[in-house]
């Protein structure tokens, strides 16, 4: 995979992902590493580009921040994916997302259970420390809550539920963390139907 193909699939599963209600016009970010540089979706790729991001529009950065290139402006949620891949070598995919049904667990402060075959590798989802958006302390909190499940990174990708915000999901690569994090939602949805149902 070249870097313009990796750019390309990174603009299609952030489109695929807002049209089935995972990113939201407030916001979210998707990166995926390709050798030393950092792909990283837009700031605004929500509320000015109800994510029709294009491939130039993608950043391209080095590990530290230094951006090489790329139409869009870096987004407020950089450091927390930067700091992910400098914790995580074998992190190849990030996804920070509002997903439709995870907000509510995300709102509660509850954690996310596993509720089926598809998603008990992932065990519970739990909550990092609440903290500001856009903060070194975010990046600091996601990245000391997932350390709790490095091990099982180098099978399947690992999350996180930030407190009235949303979820991060590290994968393998960026197929692996979107994959988890549809899972995951999915699973918010059927526990939310199963309460309906219990009453």
């Amino acid at each position: 995979m070249s870097v313009e193909t990796a750019k390309i699939h990174l603009c299609e599963l952030a489109k695929m992902a807002y049209n089935r209600r995972i990113l939201d016009s407030a916001g979210g970010n998707f990166s995926l590493r390709f050798d030393e540089r950092i792909l990283c979706t837009p700031r605004y790729s929500g509320s000015k580009r109800q994510w029709r991001v294009k491939p130039s529009e993608i950043v391209v950065m080095l590990g530290d921040g230094t951006v090489l290139e790329g139409e869009g402006e870096t987004s407020r949620e950089t450091q927390m994916h930067l700091a992910i891949y400098r914790t995580f070598p074998e992190a190849g995919g990030v996804c920070h997302a509002h997903p439709y049904n995870a907000l509510i667990f995300a709102s509660m402060r509850r954690p996310i259970p596993p509720t089926s075959e598809q998603t008990e590798k992932y065990g519970t989802i739990e909550l990092t420390e609440a903290v500001p958006a856009h903060s070194e302390a975010l990046a600091k909190t996601v990245v000391e809550t997932l350390a709790h499940k490095r091990d099982r990174l180098a099978k399947h990708a690992i999350a996180c539920l930030i407190p009235y915000h949303g979820i991060t999901v590290a994968g393998r690569d960026i197929d692996d963390a979107y994959d988890a994090l549809e899972r995951i939602d999915t699973s918010c949805h059927v526990l939310v139907a199963r309460a309906i149902l219990e009453r």
